[in-house]
C-alpha cells in the first residue's frame, strides 16, 4: 500500500510539473507565431498579387524608391494578404521593385515583413529589408532603428497617420 501511495504521489507530481511547463509554453504564444523571413521566401515575388503601380517621378516619396527618376514602381502582396481590423498578419510579405523604361530591374528590391513577436513593437513588428535585385544580397535589414538607418521607418510611419495606408504600408 505504502509504495503505491508513492507510485501516486510520484505520478501527481509528474503530471503537476508537465502541466506549468505547458502553461508556461502557452504564454509565449506570442513569440512562437514570429515569422522570421529570410531571402528565400521572397524568391517568384513576380508572381504575387500585384497591388499598385506607378510610374514617374514621385515627390511624395521623398529620396526613397526611386523618387526622382522616371522608373516605375510595383509592390506585391505575398498570397494577395489583406488587413485584418487595421492589422496585417504575422509573415505578411511585400515586395516593391523598380524598373527603367527597357523593363529591367533598377536600383534595389525593397520589402515589409510582418515579424511580429516581440520584434520592432515600436514598428508594430515589421521588419524592412533592401536587398540587390537578384535576392542575392541583403543591403540593410532591421527594425526602425536600424534599417536605413531608420529612414524606412520613418517614411512608413505616415502610413498610420490622415489615412494614408494602413498599418505602416501606403499600398492598401
Amino acid at each position: 500500500m505504502r509504495n503505491a501511495f508513492k507510485l501516486l504521489t510520484m505520478g501527481l507530481l509528474v503530471t503537476i510539473v508537465f502541466a506549468a511547463c505547458s502553461s508556461s509554453n502557452d504564454s509565449n504564444d506570442d513569440k512562437a507565431q514570429e515569422f522570421i523571413a529570410t531571402l528565400d521566401d521572397f524568391q517568384g515575388y513576380t508572381s504575387w498579387t500585384k497591388v499598385h503601380t506607378a510610374t514617374g517621378e514621385d515627390p511624395l516619396l521623398g529620396d526613397a524608391h526611386g523618387a526622382k527618376a522616371p522608373l516605375t514602381r510595383n509592390v506585391f502582396f505575398k498570397d494577395n494578404v489583406q488587413p485584418d481590423n487595421g492589422k496585417y498578419p504575422n509573415g505578411t510579405l511585400i515586395v516593391k521593385e523598380l524598373r527603367d523604361g527597357n523593363g529591367d530591374l533598377a536600383g534595389a528590391l525593397t520589402m515589409m515583413v510582418k515579424r511580429g513577436g516581440d520584434f520592432n513593437p515600436d514598428g508594430d513588428g515589421w521588419e524592412w529589408f533592401m536587398t540587390t535585385t537578384d535576392l542575392d544580397t541583403v543591403l540593410t535589414q532591421g527594425d526602425n532603428a536600424t534599417a536605413g538607418g531608420g529612414m524606412c521607418a520613418s517614411c512608413h510611419a505616415a502610413a498610420n497617420t490622415n489615412n494614408n495606408g494602413t498599418d505602416w504600408v501606403f499600398s492598401r
